[in-house]
C-alpha cells in the first residue's frame, strides 16, 4: 500500500466480522472458537491475492488491505461471500468429536484517496462493517 501512496493510487481495506462467533465459543468452548478462526483466517488467505494482506484485528475481526479501487475490492469481497463463508468443519473438545457449522461474516469497505489518512480509512470501513451487522440483524 505504499506504492499506492506514494503514487496517488488508491487502495481499499475491508473489515470482517464473523457473525455469531461468541456462540461458538460460548457453547463448544474457546478450543472450538480457535479452530474455526484459523480456518477461517486460511480460507480467507487464500481467496486474495498474494500482494494483498490479511490481518486479524482481535477477537473475530479481520482486516484486508487490498491494492485496488472499491471496484476491484467489491469483485474480491463477492468471491470471499461465494468461496470462504459456508459450512465449516470444527473439534468440540476433546473426543467430542466434530461439528459442521455455517460461517458468514458483516462487511465493511473503504477507499483510500490522497489526503485521507489510514486511521480515518479503517474506520470508515469499520463503520461501514457495523452498518452490515445491524443490517443483518433485521
Amino acid at each position: 500500500m505504499q506504492s499506492n501512496i506514494a503514487n496517488n493510487k488508491p487502495f481499499s481495506v475491508v473489515m470482517l466480522d464473523l457473525n455469531r462467533f461468541k456462540v461458538v465459543n460460548d457453547t463448544y468452548g474457546h478450543p472450538a472458537g480457535d479452530d474455526l478462526l484459523k480456518q477461517f483466517s486460511a480460507e480467507l488467505q487464500s481467496s486474495v491475492r498474494p500482494r494483498d494482506l490479511v490481518g486479524r484485528m482481535g477477537g473475530d475481526e479481520f482486516l484486508l488491505l487490498m491494492g485496488t479501487n472499491v471496484d476491484g475490492a467489491r469483485s474480491c469481497v463477492q468471491r470471499i461471500k461465494e468461496w470462504v463463508f459456508g459450512k465449516y468443519t470444527i473439534q468440540v473438545g476433546s473426543g467430542k468429536g466434530a461439528l459442521s457449522i455455517l460461517v458468514e461474516a458483516s462487511i465493511g469497505l473503504a477507499e483510500w484517496h490522497p489526503g485521507k489518512t489510514m486511521e480515518e480509512v479503517i474506520e470508515d470501513a469499520d463503520a461501514a462493517m457495523y452498518r452490515d451487522k445491524k443490517n443483518s440483524r433485521k
